[in-house]
């Protein structure tokens, strides 16, 4: 290579810094975050095991917090908009996985608001609307999470000379290579998101009607309602794509 193509090859690099694309063929952020998974999941469990001593209000917080950790535990190993990229930085993907590790972070902060022993930190309406927003701060993370995953499969390499830009994130095909298509954009996908996140923002209007009680136990079917419509749109597509 001469001097002169490799000038040029370096003010290319410096013109467009974000890194080539690459298949995360070892999986090793996913194998972590699955860790992290288990220690929140660890935390809530190591509560229920007193739960004949346990108040109703810590009970029903119990239940919505395995809730929603083992419903986002699942949805994140089914889903099929999760990148299948290399992380690195500063990618789309390693926005994403960051976006993974500050759930986990929420994950932790409601697996660990009541004490080992069971009793509440503070009133059962205060341990209710502290649920309710974190879990409304986490729904507002996923639809983030979604809509990056939708401007993945818009986003186009730098043009080269004599060709037009191609997807930077491609398919990937089965052998774990770059297809030749581009990836589908699952607007349906984020469209269930910001509707439960519309859902949560109504139970916080009317928090104080319901009760603490309704308030835990509304999260709950929520977050069963909002896996179970996922996972009709999980199956749906899979079927598409067959």
């Amino acid at each position: 290579m001469s001097s002169a193509a490799r000038v040029l090859d370096f003010i290319r690099l410096v013109a467009h810094p974000k890194p080539q694309p690459q298949i995360d063929k070892v999986d090793t952020s996913l194998r972590y975050t699955d860790i992290l998974f288990g220690f929140v999941i660890k935390e809530l469990f190591v509560r229920i095991q007193n739960w004949d001593q346990l108040e109703l209000s810590v009970r029903l917080h119990l239940v919505m917090g395995t809730t929603l950790v083992l419903g986002s535990w699942i949805g994140y190993r089914r889903s099929q908009n999760r990148s299948s990229y290399e992380v690195k930085f500063f990618n789309l993907p390693f926005v994403r996985f960051a976006l993974d590790q500050l759930m986990l972070i929420l994950y932790f902060r409601i697996a660990v608001s009541t004490p080992m022993e069971g009793k509440l930190p503070s009133s059962p309406s205060g341990l209710a609307i502290h649920d309710l927003h974190l879990v409304l701060l986490i729904f507002g993370l996923y639809w983030v999470w979604d809509l990056l995953g939708i401007s993945m499969t818009y986003t186009r390499l730098p043009p080269e000379p004599d060709s037009t830009s191609a997807r930077r994130y491609p398919e990937i095909t089965p052998e774990k290579k770059l297809g030749p298509n581009p990836q589908n954009a699952d607007w349906p996908g984020s469209f269930i998101t910001f509707g439960c996140l519309v859902l949560l923002l109504a139970m916080l209007l009317i928090a104080n009607w319901v009760g603490s009680y309704g308030l835990l136990f509304g999260l709950t079917v929520l977050l069963l309602f909002y896996r179970w419509v996922k996972e009709i749109r999980t199956s749906w597509k899979s079927q598409q794509t067959a």
